[in-house]
């Protein structure tokens, strides 16, 4: 499968099964409160499971859904962060995504979307991405940095019971397409001279 690599370190691959412990740390309080074991583990054991049987042709020939999940790493090896995604007809849903709790806040969040815009468009051939998420202070400061290039309109809803609890959430749905990514990552200060390795 796809791995890509990073003039600045990162490197973007498949999951794996050695990488169960590292997932279950990140879903522990993913997106908001706490998730049990058992939910942790089904949650990793059908990543894995689309992973494995991701397919490329397919994608690009727009024949079926496929899912995969992306884990991004250091350039130590180290794992940081996952992103776990769908994509249908050319369109990628962001339905998951988490940096592990001893790597928050340090940028690592950038390097994901980057990651992410590198393999899904360019890659891929993929024309926009979407996600809907709970809107948090975090959702903004992170969005912030994108909406200037970012054409559609957000959208916002509330749901009951998104997470399995009795709690309220309002919703962001923020969509991105492949160009407005690209015009992004070339106006960055750190992500505008980054050059990638696919093998």
């Amino acid at each position: 499968m796809t791995v890509i690599t990073t003039s600045n370190g990162y490197k973007y691959r498949p999951l794996e099964e050695s990488d169960e412990t590292f997932i279950l740390e990140c879903l522990k309080d993913y997106p908001i409160g706490s998730n049990t074991l058992h939910q942790r583990r089904n949650e990793f054991a059908n990543m894995l499971y689309v992973t494995e049987g991701f397919n490329e042709t397919k994608v690009k020939n727009k024949t079926s859904l496929q899912s995969i999940t992306m884990v991004t790493e250091k350039a130590d090896g180290t794992p940081i962060g996952f992103q776990h995604i769908e994509i249908d007809n050319l369109l990628v849903e962001l339905r998951m995504g988490a940096t592990h709790p001893t790597h928050r806040r340090q940028g690592h969040s950038t390097a994901r979307l980057m990651l992410l815009g590198e393999f899904a468009y360019n890659h891929l051939g993929c024309t926009g991405t979407w996600l809907e998420i709970v809107d948090t202070n975090n959702l903004n400061k992170v969005a912030d940095t994108w909406r200037d290039d970012i054409s559609a309109n957000e959208t916002e809803r509330t749901n009951e019971n998104k997470f399995g609890d009795t709690q309220t959430y309002t919703l962001k749905k923020i969509q991105i397409t492949a160009a407005e990514h690209e015009t992004h990552r070339a106006g960055h200060s750190t992500w505008g001279t980054v050059t990638y390795t696919i093998e």
